[in-house]
Parts: C-alpha cells; sequence; structure tokens
C-alpha cells in the first residue's frame, strides 16, 4: 500500500476499546484520510507542473490505482464493522465529519469569491 495511504483501523483492536476510544480511533483515520488527500494533491501538482520529469505520469498512474485499491479494501472493512455491530457507531461519525468538511468548504467558497 502507499506510504501515504495510512491502514484501515484493525477491527479487533477497534472491539477491544469503549466507545468512546472507538469514536477517537473513527476520528483518527478521518484525519489520517485527509492527509492522506493531500498528499495524493501533492501528486497531482507534480503530474501538472513537471513535464521535466518523465516518470510524473506514472507516479500519478501509481498513486491512482493505490487510491482506488485502498477504498476497495474499505467496503470489505465495512462490512465487517456491520458484522460486528458497530457500523452505526462509525456512521454517526462519518455524519459529523460530513458537517465539518461542508464548514471548510463554505469557508474556501467564501475566500474564492473574493
Amino acid at each position: 500500500m502507499n506510504k501515504n495511504l495510512g491502514s484501515l483501523p484493525d477491527i479487533s483492536e477497534i472491539m477491544s476499546k469503549s466507545q468512546e476510544d472507538r469514536i477517537i480511533t473513527f476520528r483518527r483515520f478521518f484525519a489520517d484520510l485527509r492527509l492522506s488527500r493531500l498528499y495524493f494533491q501533492l501528486t497531482v501538482l507534480d503530474y501538472f507542473s513537471g513535464k521535466e520529469k518523465p516518470d510524473n505520469k506514472n507516479n500519478f498512474s501509481k498513486e491512482l490505482e493505490n487510491f482506488v485499491s485502498y477504498y476497495d479494501k474499505m467496503d470489505i472493512w465495512l462490512d465487517k464493522l456491520t458484522k460486528e455491530g458497530i457500523y452505526s457507531e462509525f456512521r454517526d461519525q462519518c455524519y459529523k465529519e460530513i458537517e465539518a468538511i461542508k464548514v471548510i468548504i463554505q469557508s474556501y467558497e467564501i475566500r474564492m469569491k473574493d
């Protein structure tokens, strides 16, 4: 797996934690995803700006494949969360993350208008 993509949290480890600690784990997971997207953005910018580097296109393609593979693995991970009965906790944290991201997007949109 790509060095920029973190690993998915271990389900058995999550299950051994209290609900409060699981929430912390999920929030940390979302923070890792945000960081991964920023690293990916750097790869995209390298691709756009580095015509003198012939491997930029290959690096971009590889990073994109790694992202797709990671999200395919996430489907399996989400199924495991569901089977363990804690998907609803994760989903609740997703909703909170969505709201936080909407605020960030709104802030960017306001700045872009100026």
